[in-house]
């Protein structure tokens, strides 16, 4: 298929690597032109230059705003466009326009390289199957347009709110005198212990934090997670803890260097 790819950052670089190795013609866009070049697609210099006589456009952008921002003037005509950026859900039902696919993703760099990550599909999606089952598994959630916004929102809470758990569990441990690996060791593999918290922890335990899911942008996700949370206070207490770290200039690494603001 004809695919226009607006984002080649963390995730959309692979996502397109994925893309062309499934044998789809891609087209590329990116604000930062350096960050699309070298990925073996053309790189135009406009979104819609690039979306021209595409069959499916996909956006993977930061946020809603830039997703608005590439998207204005972009004639789709008969295109599918599968908006897979984390956005809010009210973002997504305004943009929403044409054959309109709410498409997240789970997964972070490590996954979109493997072509592994996990689509969280809602609305029509089947003429663009192809294309989503090149990055990764494809989830269905039905016909309606925001189903995937949703989910991706609870499962974002998830992952957020586990990982400054942990943080809080190594602090512990390091100011009880106890190494934070024997933790690790015990939880791994038995009921207390997901397989997240020894990739997490062990960024944490080593104190480098390789960028899978940059801070900034998990404060991004949590701030969209405290606006439909109501009284419900854990994204807030973990976004403020976030926002801490990032005014400490660590914004661009990995969302487990939130360890360090206890340290």
């Amino acid at each position: 298929m004809r695919v226009a790819l607006l984002g080649t950052g963390t995730m959309g670089a692979g996502m397109a690597r994925n893309l062309l190795a499934a044998g789809h013609e891609l087209r590329l866009w990116n604000r930062t032109r350096s960050r699309a070049e070298g990925l073996g697609a053309e790189v135009l210099d406009t979104p819609a230059a690039a979306c021209e006589g595409a069959d499916v456009v996909i956006t993977m952008l930061a946020d809603g705003a830039a997703v608005a921002a590439a998207m204005e003037g972009v004639d789709l005509g008969d295109a599918v466009w599968a908006q897979m950026s984390t956005i809010a859900v009210e973002e997504t039902e305004r943009l929403a326009r044409g054959t309109f696919v709410d498409a997240p993703v789970l997964g972070s760099k490590p996954q979109a390289e493997a072509g592994q990550l996990t689509v969280l599909a809602s609305g029509p999606f089947e003429p663009c199957r192809p294309v989503l089952e090149a990055v990764g598994r494809v989830v269905d959630l039905g016909p309606e347009p925001g189903a995937g916004t949703r989910i991706k929102l609870v499962l974002n809470h998830w992952v957020i709110t586990l990982t400054e758990s942990l943080a809080e569990t190594v602090l512990l441990a390091e100011r009880l005198g106890v190494d934070p690996r024997r933790f690790l060791e015990i939880i791994e593999g038995g009921p207390m212990g997901p397989a997240y918290a020894q990739l997490k922890g062990g960024y944490m335990v080593e104190r480098e934090y390789p960028t899978n899911f940059s801070l900034k942008l998990a404060r991004k996700d949590a701030e969209l997670i405290t606006g439909l949370a109501g009284e419900l206070p854990l994204a807030r207490l973990v976004s403020e803890r976030m926002a801490a770290a990032i005014d400490a200039g660590r914004g661009e690494e990995d969302f487990s260097v939130v360890v360090e603001v206890g340290r």
